[in-house]
């Protein structure tokens, strides 16, 4: 390991170590050329109606608004969230001061839900209009990146370099059968990367 320290206790920075990737964690490439439609702010101001209570029939309802059919994708909440690079996770401590640094060049990918693949590229083009425009870009990460951080007294340090990016929760909806609302077709969380915000956590715990 490449890492060095120096600490109250003469220790190496520990590793901490990392899960390995599940279906909860799994990276997924957009594409960039998806685009978000103005239309869809119109559209989600659209009361929502429960899927369950939509018009049981083989034949076609009755259109009671005008509303265009189409799906669309609607930003719940986006807050800063820390996507953590493989093997940047380290802890040291108690007291003293850790220095580490990034050992494996690549690019961070966006964490998801495996299933939802599908719904990368729609979700991604929203935040981008609504939240920031430099999410989801790919951005290599380079071998590098030394931080040195003095840890309080009596407490651990931990580090994880990766991007600031966000953590969006998403919904699709669908125009309801009569076009007067829309009906939620499918939601969930996605971990998008910002290619402007890359850098080291920092946090310190008691043991």
């Amino acid at each position: 390991m490449a890492t060095i320290a120096t600490s109250t206790t003469t220790a190496s920075p520990e590793r901490v170590r990392e899960s390995a990737t599940t279906e909860s964690a799994v990276g997924y490439v957009s594409d960039p050329n998806a685009a978000y439609d103005p239309i869809d702010d119109t559209m989600a101001k659209l009361p929502e109606v429960d899927a369950k209570k939509e018009p049981l029939t083989s034949g076609p309802v009755p259109m009671r608004c005008d509303n265009p059919v189409r799906t669309w994708y609607e930003i719940a909440s986006a807050p800063v969230h820390h996507i953590k690079w493989p093997g940047t996770s380290f802890k040291d401590g108690p007291g003293g001061t850790m220095v580490v640094k990034v050992e494996t060049a690549g690019k961070p990918k966006i964490e998801g839900t495996a299933g939802f693949e599908t719904e990368v590229s729609g979700v991604v083009a929203a935040a981008k209009a609504k939240v920031d425009v430099t999410l989801g870009v790919e951005v290599g990460i380079t071998v590098g990146h030394e931080y040195r951080r003095n840890i309080g007294n009596a407490k651990y340090g931990h580090t994880a370099y990766g991007s600031w990016g966000r953590k969006v929760t998403w919904k699709k909806y669908w125009t309801s059968a009569d076009r007067c609302g829309k009906t939620l077709a499918r939601s969930g969380t996605f971990n998008i990367p910002d290619r402007d915000e890359l850098g080291w956590r920092y946090w310190e715990t008691s043991s």
